[in-house]
């Protein structure tokens, strides 16, 4: 009997994407935590600026709803979704997110109701300090805050 020919293919894909040399996971984890630090404190800035053009987009609506202010909310409260949680924030942005299905409800069925948005501001003014509240406090709010998008319909 004959021995099988094998042949050896060369991934040429492979040897491109595998960098020789390369840091190691601790290394590479590292330095994406030096880079979040670096960006902190502007970003962290830049949640306030967010939160400040959801206070004031709210106090546009007083009269009642604006198809302008609620989409300037919905792209405030979005961005907040975006980072909050790389900063140590993941209760800001699951408010943040619970704001934009809010908004969402009232564009899509046309109904609104601004005493709705004022419990979701002042959701999103506690997740703002989490050390200030207690973990069992925050996930009560974070559940009232998801009934409370719930229950436009």
């Amino acid at each position: 009997m004959k021995a099988p020919k094998t042949f050896r293919y060369e991934n040429r894909l492979a040897k491109t994407v595998t960098p020789h040399g390369g840091m190691t996971v601790g290394e590479a984890t590292r330095a994406a935590q030096l880079q979040i630090e670096r960006v902190r404190k502007p970003t962290i800035a830049h949640i306030d600026a967010e939160l400040a053009t959801i206070a004031t987009m709210r106090d546009l609506m007083k009269g009642g709803a604006d198809a302008g202010a609620l989409a300037k909310m919905y792209s405030a409260a979005n961005r907040i979704v975006a980072t909050a949680g790389l900063f140590g924030l993941e209760d800001l942005g699951q408010a943040a997110y619970c704001l934009c299905e809010l908004v969402s409800r009232f564009q899509s069925t046309g109904k609104f109701n601004l005493t709705l948005i004022d419990v979701n501001t002042e959701g999103l003014r506690l997740m703002r300090d989490p050390g200030k509240h207690s973990a069992a406090d925050r996930q009560a709010a974070l559940k009232g805050l998801k009934q409370v998008a719930a229950s436009v319909s």
